[in-house]
């Protein structure tokens, strides 16, 4: 299994386990944020909760364009970033290019009702892969 599939497959499962943890159940009725957020939704500055790692999305586009700056805490380059949806989730997907950081990349889906981004960072350099955790640290990064 190469490395898009082995990790689709497992950001699945993962994103499934911490959808028990992160949103609440509703019953019959789910709020339609719930369901389909504007990607401008994830405008903002996200801390990672493990650490000093920092994501600032702004300019967000419906086509799912945004810039993305990246920060350890100095900027990191971001190669790529792009927003879409995944199983009815926001997914951002971001890819590092930086010495250091050749070919990592985060997959993150955003939880409404938790006001947070959960997912994936790819640590090329070690093939490894972390479960990690953004918090909002304040809407809308261009003000």
């Amino acid at each position: 299994m190469n490395y898009p599939q082995r990790i689709t497959s497992f950001s699945l499962l993962v994103t499934g386990f911490l959808l028990c943890f992160l949103l609440p159940s509703y019953g019959d009725e789910v709020p339609p944020s719930v369901l389909k957020p504007a990607y401008d939704i994830i405008a903002g500055e996200w801390q990672r909760t493990d650490g000093g790692y920092l994501i600032k999305v702004k300019n967000v586009q419906t086509d799912g364009k945004a810039t993305v700056e990246y920060f350890n805490p100095r900027p990191i380059h971001v190669a790529l970033a792009t927003i879409s949806r995944q199983e009815g989730l926001i997914k951002l997907f971001i890819k590092l290019q930086d010495k250091g950081y050749e070919g990592s990349t985060y997959t993150l889906y955003y939880y409404a009702e938790k006001d947070a981004m959960a997912g994936f960072y790819y640590q090329a350099a070690m093939d490894r892969t972390y479960q990690i955790i953004f918090m909002r640290k304040s809407k809308k990064a261009d003000q």
